[in-house]
């Protein structure tokens, strides 16, 4: 018990980051971008997790990095209950013979996802262009998007990947809005157009996936889903009960009692914490790499049981 505690109170010390974004997905730094941009933040422990995507890992591990412990992700798009809930998938090998599998399964239901999205926007702006034409001016803006950072990141058009940010950003260019939020507001919505969730597997097939990696499941967010206590219990319960391992506890702009409510949830369902900005941009400061609160007391930081105390030492 002694020994526990002893580590926890050490891996407490660590500022840890286990959920942020680059232009492999829907943020606006390259992955050497967001690895430096960390390091000069003060992060120890850093995991990148694009939405559906191991890309910016595999531009990554053939650099010479000096700054942060460098930790595998990604973050799948699932349902739950008519909702769209995204799960975490950290520290696992890049070389596992499924990842591809799961990666082409993802990739294959967002193009699937992105092209509905264009078909309505087509409709509901009445645009005088098809929505093979959106797509393709959508798909040419997210590849200008990385082509505008600085560490060479660019991935081909088939391996690019478009989600609802990359649509607020061509309507926002096209001058149907003023600013972001606009978009999401009038036309991204989930209860608009913007969640299709039928695209994506239930939560619990995402869970294993992960587990069958070797790699640990974290509940990405959770009190950012707008539910009532009552469902956001059920929603532990069953991340709890497919096998998930952690929740992201602490994170960037929370309101307060939150961090202790999911803390709470932790203990009863004997789950680990995690901490995580969940950073997609320096346009928004109040989101910044390393700077989610600490851990609650009490709680069992996730990264806690992935090296042994020989490595430990050296984090």
């Amino acid at each position: 018990m002694y020994r526990q505690l002893l580590l926890i109170c050490i891996a407490m010390t660590l500022n840890v980051d286990l959920h942020c974004h680059t232009t492999a997905s829907d943020g606006s730094m390259g992955p050497l971008e967001v690895y430096e941009r960390a390091r000069d933040q003060g992060v120890d422990i850093l995991a990148i997790t694009d939405h559906d995507s191991v890309a910016a890992h595999q531009f990554l591990k053939n650099k010479t990095l000096e700054g942060p412990r460098l930790i595998t992700g990604m973050e799948l798009s699932t349902t739950w209950s008519a909702m769209e809930i995204h799960i975490v998938g950290l520290n696992f090998s890049l070389s596992h013979p499924d990842l591809e599998k799961i990666i082409h399964h993802q990739r294959s239901a967002r193009k699937q996802r992105s092209l509905l999205i264009a078909n309505r926007l087509v409709k509901k702006l009445k645009l005088d262009i098809s929505a093979d034409v959106l797509m393709d001016e959508v798909i040419e803006l997210a590849l200008n998007r990385q082509k505008q950072t600085a560490d060479g990141f660019v991935l081909s058009r088939k391996n690019i990947q478009t989600g609802r940010p990359h649509f607020a950003h061509w309507l926002l260019e096209k001058g149907y809005i003023n600013e972001l939020q606009a978009a999401f507001d009038k036309h991204l919505s989930h209860q608009k157009i913007g969640n299709l969730k039928a695209f994506w597997p239930p939560m619990g097939q995402a869970v294993a996936w992960i587990r069958a990696l070797k790699g640990s499941a974290v509940l990405a967010h959770p009190g950012k889903y707008k539910m009532t206590r009552t469902k956001l219990r059920a929603l532990v319960r069953d991340f709890k009960l497919a096998g998930g391992h952690a929740l992201e506890v602490s994170s960037c702009q929370q309101p307060p009692g939150q961090r202790e409510t999911l803390a709470r949830l932790c203990q009863n369902f004997e789950l680990g914490a995690s901490r995580a900005s969940d950073f997609h941009t320096p346009a928004n400061p109040w989101v910044e790499l390393g700077r989610a609160p600490e851990l609650p007391d009490g709680t069992l930081p996730v990264w806690e049981s992935w090296w042994s105390p020989n490595d430990r030492h050296q984090l």
